[in-house]
């Protein structure tokens, strides 16, 4: 995916009023202002989901926001893209894995391939294995985070604006949607109050031909990163100074 041209989804006026009259009920991203406040999409699921080489940052991330110490925000768009990419990834095994034993099979039959059927039955386990090992911690990341962040909806505001923003910086309906979201959330916020998006969609979010989107997001004191790893250690510096 889970990009702002100077194009602002409220006017700054509408923003500065929504913080002057904002009081203790209100979002807790305004209730403690001192916390550092993060929006990450389907990305940092999927990255502790398959394990992949980011996933001790994100793992990381996500125990900070479980600690109090950060303010995780995530769109409700993107909660389904996980699931869908487990699911796809289980169809593309499942034909590796049909064709491997198909193989296996035929290989079995020979004595001299034997061993070669031997050294390959450990791989077909691991096929067959890998989509219960990835459900299960998508499961159990899933409800860490949605225990722990705030859910942002879709709304016809943000839903507008991600028209627009599909014409104007060329993102895909799924990109724009959770870009709008998120930057109709940062518009409740307070300016003081330190901010990132994550994403490793830098594809999307980061292009630097455009820096459309990084102007927009810097107008909220947020900051784009895209990589988890980097996003880690900009939280921990931040903490580190406001402690």
């Amino acid at each position: 995916m889970p990009k702002p041209t100077g194009i602002s989804l409220r006017p700054r006026k509408e923003k500065a009023e929504i913080d002057s009259k904002t009081d203790g009920n209100s979002s807790p991203y305004l209730e403690s202002r001192g916390l550092l406040a993060t929006d990450v999409e389907s990305n940092l699921v999927l990255e502790i989901a398959f394990e992949q080489e980011q996933a001790l940052s994100a793992n990381a991330i996500l125990t900070l926001a479980e600690s109090g110490k950060l303010k995780l925000a995530f769109p409700s768009f993107v909660l389904s893209e996980p699931f869908e990419s487990v699911m796809r990834e289980r169809r593309e095994r499942n034909v590796l894995h049909d064709s491997l034993v198909k193989t296996l099979n035929k290989l079995q039959r020979s004595e001299p391939h034997r061993q070669i059927m031997l050294d390959l039955e450990p791989v077909i386990s691991v096929l067959k294995d890998a989509y219960v090992r990835e459900l299960d911690l998508l499961h159990s990341t899933f409800d860490r985070l949605l225990s722990t962040g705030e859910c942002i909806d879709v709304n016809i505001s943000s839903f507008r604006e991600a028209l627009k923003y599909q014409k104007n910086l060329g993102l895909s309906p799924q990109d724009s949607i959770v870009y709008a979201t998120m930057v109709t959330d940062l518009m409740t916020r307070s300016e003081k109050e330190a901010k990132c998006f994550l994403s490793r969609d830098k594809r999307a979010f980061d292009n630097e031909d455009d820096r459309s989107i990084k102007t927009e997001l810097e107008s909220y004191n947020c900051r784009y990163i895209g990589s988890f790893a980097q996003g880690l250690s900009f939280i921990q510096h931040d903490l580190q100074n406001s402690e």
